[in-house]
């Protein structure tokens, strides 16, 4: 019946004279009377031929939904990730909703409908220009303040038609249900792509799909119903993909690769779920952008009050931001990122520890190595090297609005002079300001954990900052941490010090840009800031000598040693085939240690003998108390 259909349709399309056509298809706008022709004629040939879209099975396994295709609920779709498996509802109960924007109309929801090519035809839909489909998450709905906001910036930027896809009658509770209904939609979206292309001559790889949490999911479905009607769709961005149900399962089963010519995806929630985590850890595109790590965002993390008050006083909206903050972030930075003249410019890395440290800052001379996050990711086009999958690529963003920043790699070069030589390392936090011709970036702290910084040793550290043009000069800053629990750092004769010989600031966008300030291999002790200028007259700075045994010591991560043995005990699990459930339960102890980690030390404070103190404190207050009421 399907195949019946599809014929007729096509043999219609070759038959039928081009003024019967959508003159917009060729350039030609249309006229009243024409429109009227095309409805007419569209509607003469949809009343001849039928749609299946029967839930058929002859299978326990196995449901058909005519059209749409055939869906199974086992292997791979039931597995240790996904231990309830049901099917999708039918058709007519999660059938969604199309809304076209375009600038004739930017306010207002055109109506489109899959198999309907006359709701196309009579629309004010740009036949020649690209289409966007955005489309939201569990529990949501297309009517959302972010979706309407992402179109309106689509639509500035360029004359495309943009089309809200609102699945809200299959987004509902309970979780697993909606999972299954999203393989559904993902089909009957493709079919209508399908008419796009059969009906109007529109190239699915001129369809980009962009999707939120599980609507991610549900754009890889339908590059995957496309595939199997020989069309491929032409990009799907996934914005912080849903982890519930897809993180470690089949890539037939979740968003990846092969779903379209160009994946990308910002993962901004990848912790695990059981510490909050609502997004994948694992890469599932060509691209996988991981700005801050991917797990925190900065700005999340704040009072209810102050949620609520970003979303003019919208409680709902405000306890969804202060609940979901990272999550939500992705379609933020996507919808900045459309017309933002900061290109959010990302670098390929093995780790967010790597890139903050500085380790990865070039982008090379065809610029291979980066790429922009975002709505203009695709125009990088190093994803058609074979091969080039799964790239995870880093940035960093500001706190709030406007998220985008410029990147700088600082390189701290210590003083090897006798007198810092005889001095020795010391433990501590340098802080950076940098004084540019277009702006200030005040006070952005260089190392996140405390660091023990040796005499002629090079650190180097990444942060980000507004626009600032020239850089003129920097404002250094060196605090002196006590590790109470190390006697190794302990400093009781002398006061704790550090010898700077100068900095040295390369900008990432900028390639060619760098930056060399002065320290005059001068003494920072703990709180001092000393201005650093361009000095032509600079001491030059002896060869590093590398790190000591004491510096090796102190400077041990032994967290970052427990994730090493973690990663190789896992990489040898998944070798057998078996151990991915091993590998989540591993990764989500482990997240979970460090989170209460992060908790002691901002409990703690920079200083532990001051906490130390205070708390004593606040204890000999409580006796006091209780005794003058004793008494």
């Amino acid at each position: 019946m399907a195949s019946l259909a599809v014929t007729t349709l096509q043999t219609f399309l070759t038959l039928v004279p081009n003024v019967l056509m959508p003159r917009s298809l060729f350039g030609i706008s249309r006229n009243d009377d024409e429109e009227a022709l095309v409805s007419n004629s569209l509607e003469e040939v949809l009343e001849k031929v039928v749609f299946d879209t029967r839930n058929d099975t002859d299978s326990l396994t196995t449901r058909c939904y005519g059209i749409y295709g055939c869906f199974s609920i086992d292997q791979p779709y039931f597995s240790m990730a996904r231990p309830i498996n049901v099917f999708p509802l039918p058709v007519q109960s999660i059938m969604p909703k199309f809304c076209l924007y375009t600038r004739d109309y930017p306010d207002m929801c055109q109506r489109l409908h899959v198999m309907d090519p006359k709701s196309i035809a009579v629309s004010h839909f740009r036949f020649g220009k690209d289409v966007k489909i955005l489309t939201h998450g569990y529990l949501e709905h297309g009517d959302k303040r972010w979706l309407k906001k992402m179109v309106q910036e689509y639509l500035a930027y360029d004359d495309h038609n943009v089309i809200v896809l609102d699945w809200l009658s299959g987004s509902g509770p309970p979780y697993t249900q909606t999972v299954a209904n999203i393989r559904l939609i993902g089909s009957i979206v493709g079919r209508f792509i399908l008419d796009l292309r059969d009906f109007f001559g529109v190239s699915p790889a001129r369809v980009h799909i962009i999707g939120h949490s599980l609507g991610a999911h549900l754009a890889g479905y339908t590059g995957e119903y496309l595939k199997t009607q020989d069309a491929k769709l032409g990009r799907i961005t996934g914005l912080d993909p849903a982890e519930p149900y897809f993180e470690g399962t089949d890539p037939l089963v979740r968003l990846d690769p092969t779903d379209a010519d160009f994946v990308d995806a910002i993962h901004t929630d990848s912790g695990p779920i059981i510490t909050g985590g609502l997004g994948m850890a694992s890469p599932v595109g060509h691209f996988d952008f991981y700005p801050n790590g991917g797990v925190k965002m900065p700005g999340c993390g704040q009072h209810f009050i102050d949620s609520v008050a970003m979303e003019q006083g919208n409680i709902p909206y405000g306890l969804r931001r202060f609940i979901g903050c990272n999550h939500i972030r992705s379609y933020e930075y996507f919808t900045e990122s459309i017309n933002s003249a900061c290109p959010f410019l990302s670098i390929r890395c093995a780790s967010w520890e790597a890139y903050w440290k500085g380790f990865c800052w070039q982008c090379g001379d065809d610029w291979a190595k980066c790429a922009r996050m975002g709505a203009h990711a695709d125009s990088y086009l190093n994803y058609t090297v074979p091969g080039s999958v799964n790239m995870k690529m880093y940035l960093i963003t500001g706190p709030e609005s406007p998220f985008c920043t410029f990147h700088h790699r600082i390189s701290v070069i210590m003083s090897y002079t006798k007198e810092a030589r005889y001095h020795g390392g010391d433990i501590g936090v340098f802080y950076v300001s940098l004084f540019g011709e277009r702006g200030i970036a005040h006070r952005r702290q260089l190392n996140m954990e405390e660091i023990f910084f040796e005499p002629g040793n090079v650190y180097t550290f990444m942060i980000g900052t507004i626009d600032l043009g020239e850089i003129k000069w920097a404002l250094l800053e060196w605090t002196y941490v006590t590790a109470l629990y190390n006697p190794l750092t302990w400093r009781l004769l002398s006061q704790p010090s550090v010898y700077v010989n100068r900095i040295i600031i390369d900008s990432i966008e900028m390639q060619q840009s760098r930056y060399e300030f002065c320290g005059l291999d001068q003494a920072f002790r703990s709180g001092t800031r000393r201005k650093l200028e361009p000095q032509e007259a600079c001491p030059e700075q002896a060869s590093p000598p590398g790190a000591s045994i004491l510096g090796t010591i102190i400077n041990f991560d032994v967290g970052d040693t427990i994730n090493n043995n973690i990663d190789a005990v896992n990489s040898g699990l998944n070798s057998l085939g078996n151990g991915q459930l091993l590998n989540n339960l591993a990764s989500s102890a482990n997240q979970v240690a460090r989170e209460l980690m992060d908790g002691a030390r901002r409990r703690i404070g920079k200083d532990p003998m001051k906490w130390w103190m205070k708390k004593k404190q606040i204890r000999k207050s409580w006796r006091d108390k209780r005794w003058i009421e004793g008494k």
